[in-house]
């Protein structure tokens, strides 16, 4: 089953910590205790990193930033996977043939493509991102949707092949995952076009 965040509130004195700690990185500007609220969620594949959002409501539309973080120094991701190979190599990173998609997932989540965002498909039937298709384009990526398959390799990385929804297309894809997480879409295969552009109806990685 993929990732789902499961989110705690943080107490007061523990959100002003955050605040004042991402200081350094310019932020502080955007987020004060009255008009913010701070969260962190487990990552089943970091030992002892948080995830962490800092979402400001002062504004319209409210936003957030996402970091990972150990309670005392927090990392800004910002869409470029530079900050997830960061945490990685401070030796948190616990992939396993279990944990291994759910990385996949919070990668795509946080590392956009160079056209757009991508979206691991697990089970068509049950994802969020593809409740703007009508009945018949799900009917077609549930024919043509398969399982995904995780195979382990002898330097602790392992090969996913796996469906992604990118660009309004199905696509069968084959992603390499290192032992230090870094993550390289190898190869890839159309298996629909749905012609729907998610970012119109609201739909965020």
């Amino acid at each position: 089953m993929l990732m789902q965040a499961q989110w705690h509130k943080l107490d007061r004195d523990r959100t002003v910590a955050m605040i004042d700690n991402v200081k350094s990185s310019g932020d502080h500007i955007l987020f004060s205790l009255a008009t913010s609220e701070a969260k962190c969620a487990k990552l089943s594949f970091y030992r002892s990193l948080l995830l962490y959002r800092l979402t400001n409501y002062s504004s319209l539309p409210s936003f957030s930033f996402d970091y990972l973080g150990d309670g005392k120094t927090y990392v800004h991701l910002d869409g470029s996977p530079t900050a997830i190979y960061a945490a990685n190599d401070s030796g948190n990173l616990a992939l396993s043939a279990e944990t291994v998609l759910d990385y996949i997932v919070f990668f795509f989540s946080h590392v956009s493509g160079p056209d757009g965002d991508v979206y691991v498909i697990e089970d068509p039937s049950n994802h969020p991102v593809l409740g703007a298709l009508n009945y018949m384009q799900m009917d077609d990526i549930v024919a043509r949707h398969e399982a995904p398959e995780i195979t382990p390799d002898h330097a602790g990385g392992f090969t996913v092949k796996t469906s992604l929804y990118y660009l309004g297309s199905l696509v069968r894809a084959t992603i390499t995952v290192d032992a230090a997480g870094r993550v390289d879409v190898t190869d890839s295969q159309m298996l629909l076009s749905i012609g729907v552009d998610l970012a119109e109806h609201g739909v965020s990685a």
